[in-house]
């Protein structure tokens, strides 16, 4: 009986962050390319941040087979740097591949990535 349980259990919490995605806009880029935060999925260690970002891209984007992607992104708002861990790039809602931990970046105040940190740094 235990064993039902944890496994209905593990099904639950691994299926509901699915369930709980509330994209907020950001804004966009040069390109046209949307930019959204997950807010449920905004989690804080100190000045260490990490999300959920989702990015459509617009007309200008980059051309290829995806039409956007999603990244788990963590960000040290104390020096305004940032990483992907993930990113899935998607096409029609669906994910066509992944991609692992990226460089660390500098995020400039006047660019989409420094609206970004604003947001999920909450200055």
């Amino acid at each position: 009986m235990w064993r039902k349980l944890s496994l209905a259990a593990a099904i639950a919490v691994t299926a509901s962050p699915a369930l709980a995605v509330t994209w907020a806009y950001i804004g966009k880029n040069t390109y046209g390319s949307v930019y959204e935060v997950d807010n449920d999925s905004i989690t804080r260690s100190g000045s260490v941040v990490t999300f959920h970002l989702r990015v459509r891209y617009g007309p200008d984007g980059p051309k290829g087979e995806a039409d956007g992607y999603v990244a788990t992104r963590r960000a040290d708002c104390s020096n305004r740097t940032y990483s992907d861990l993930t990113t899935d790039y998607m096409k029609d809602g669906k994910a066509l591949r992944t991609t692992g931990a990226e460089e660390t970046r500098t995020a400039s105040p006047q660019s989409i990535a420094g609206e970004v940190l604003k947001r999920v740094c909450g200055s």
